[in-house]
């Protein structure tokens, strides 16, 4: 029991440690951004850190409603994805925590900041709407909860009726980025120490 406490505190730490590393780089990375980039990239990149939120809980929500032996039978006929599959199966814990809270999390809190930005870059460009700045404010903020929060409902729905076939995509994908960047992520430790 000891153990089991000292492991689950250990991950706790490694999950405080990461989420603080993520959200400081993204949030002074998208400031940066947002200050080079022109008012009509702002937006879009805004759409894309709202969309990158839903998806990654679609997978945290699928990976805890799959089922692990239709994996199985794709990793015998060797399926290119299958061994990462299992491996986001077997941890789905650990992947729906990583998946629906830290990134989720932090791209809600990175939308609702990005939301604020582009109200000060279109206040300062359009001088006649600072009387609105308030009002602007609350819109685009209330906007972009709506486009999250049913964004993310209507993923919840796919995720759970389609959950074998997402992780099958989603173990694919890491399968390619493992192709190609050389990294095992997935890497399991052999039964028998073989």
């Amino acid at each position: 029991m000891a153990i089991r406490k000292k492991r689950s505190l250990k991950f706790l730490l490694i999950v405080f440690i990461i989420t603080f590393l993520i959200a400081a780089i993204l949030s002074s990375g998208t400031e940066f951004i947002l200050r080079v980039l022109p008012l009509t990239l702002t937006w879009v990149l805004l759409i894309i850190v709202i969309t990158i939120g839903v998806l990654f809980d679609v997978i945290g929500i699928a990976v805890a409603a799959a089922d692990e032996a239709p994996h199985h039978s794709r990793a015998a006929k060797k399926v290119f994805g299958s061994r990462q599959s299992i491996f986001l199966i077997r941890r789905a814990d650990k992947v729906a925590n990583f998946a629906n809270d830290i990134v989720g999390d932090i791209t809600g809190t990175l939308s609702g900041a990005m939301g604020a930005a582009i109200i000060i870059l279109l206040t300062t460009e359009y001088s006649y709407l600072s009387e609105w700045k308030v009002i602007l404010n609350i819109l685009l903020l209330a906007l972009i909860a709506a486009l999250t929060v049913t964004g993310k409902a209507w993923g919840k729905t796919v995720a759970i009726n389609e959950a074998n076939n997402i992780i099958d995509i989603t173990g694919r994908v890491i399968a390619t980025f493992e192709k190609f960047s050389g990294l095992d992520l997935t890497k399991t430790k052999k039964r028998g120490g073989r």
